[in-house]
């Protein structure tokens, strides 16, 4: 016979209600304790920041797309030991000329501009093209010429990328997703003529985690000599506004100059250093120092997390002793 049974017994033996005998026997319930209280207010705030996280993410997808950009971006003088950095996915120390560079980008102003896409870019640069093939005389007027022309102009040589790579260097508060990064490649080209050489310029692009490619820094002409292998051209960025955090991918396009088609093109296709690099502009990359107080309530006051542990690490000690004893 068990407990319950033998006490049933017993109160029917002296004509007690069953159904108190039973009352007393059930468990009352009790006030939440203080770590239950603390373990709930710990799942609310996780509930919050979730929530907090999922509506930045939707802000960045929903309202990014038609914002202005800000960056800042400049060339790298290369030397013995920038040509020796190698690529890496996680960030480096700058070398000395990399650092000149850096400052110098400090010092720029960083002017807002509307995304645009390298669609909009080609069908600019095809446009200069028609103006000139129509004879327009307008003054100020740019034009370029196709190449075709080149040909009828009795210049053949071609061009080809030959390498590319990235680094990542800044990366303010240490989530893994970098400002600042720089962007090297390497540019030929190639002639029936020993010592060839062109005058030329790239526009790079990001794409945003396999979207569209968009521009972010046009470079200034430079000079390159049949397949010499010294004359990297790196591009140093900074990202300051309209970036969401995300992995972006890079492409370059090169042009040579007075020429409206492009005459080499490098992305993450042909590349992956140049493929999903974590980046974020300068205004998500912000290293803030935020204090936290959690209090439970106990017994109509207030008691902080770490009176909590306190007090629960002496009632512990205080069981330990009293077992030991006995």
């Amino acid at each position: 016979m068990n407990r319950l049974t033998m006490k049933t017994s017993q109160q029917l033996a002296t004509n007690t209600p069953l159904t108190k005998t039973l009352s007393t026997m059930t468990p009352s319930i009790k006030a939440p304790s203080a770590l239950g209280k603390l373990y709930s207010a710990i799942k609310a705030t996780a509930l919050l920041t979730m929530l907090g996280s999922g509506a930045a993410m939707a802000a960045d997808n929903l309202g990014e797309n038609t914002a202005l950009v800000g960056s800042a971006s400049t060339s790298v003088v290369q030397d013995e030991q920038t040509l020796a950095q190698g690529f890496s996915r996680a960030g480096q120390a700058m070398t000395s000329t990399q650092q000149a560079s850096a400052d110098q980008l400090k010092q720029q102003k960083v002017e807002l501009a509307p995304r645009k896409t390298r669609e909009q870019v080609i069908a600019e640069r095809q446009a200069l093209t028609l103006s000139a093939e129509q004879g327009s005389d307008q003054a100020g007027t740019k034009t370029l010429k196709s190449s075709a022309q080149r040909l009828e102009a009795g210049i053949y040589h071609e061009f080809a990328i030959y390498e590319a790579s990235s680094r990542l260097f800044e990366d303010i508060d240490y989530d893994g997703f970098y400002r600042t990064f720089s962007v090297t490649f390497d540019a030929d080209v190639h002639s029936y003529y020993l010592g060839e050489h062109a005058n030329v310029y790239a526009d790079l692009y990001l794409s945003r985690n396999g979207g569209p490619w968009e521009l972010y820094h046009t470079t200034d002409v430079f000079t390159i000599v049949d397949d010499a292998s010294d004359d990297d051209f790196e591009v140093l960025t900074t990202l300051h506004t309209g970036y969401p955090t995300d992995h972006y991918d890079v492409l370059i396009d090169l042009y040579e100059v007075g020429y409206s088609d492009i005459v080499a093109t490098i992305s993450s296709d042909d590349l992956d250093d140049l493929y999903g690099l974590p980046l974020e502009s300068a205004d998500r990359d912000q290293y803030v120092v935020e204090e936290v107080v959690t209090e439970v309530e106990v017994s109509g006051g207030s008691l902080s997390v770490g009176w909590l542990f306190g007090l629960l690490g002496l009632g512990w000690l205080s069981l330990i002793r009293r077992r030991q004893q006995g």
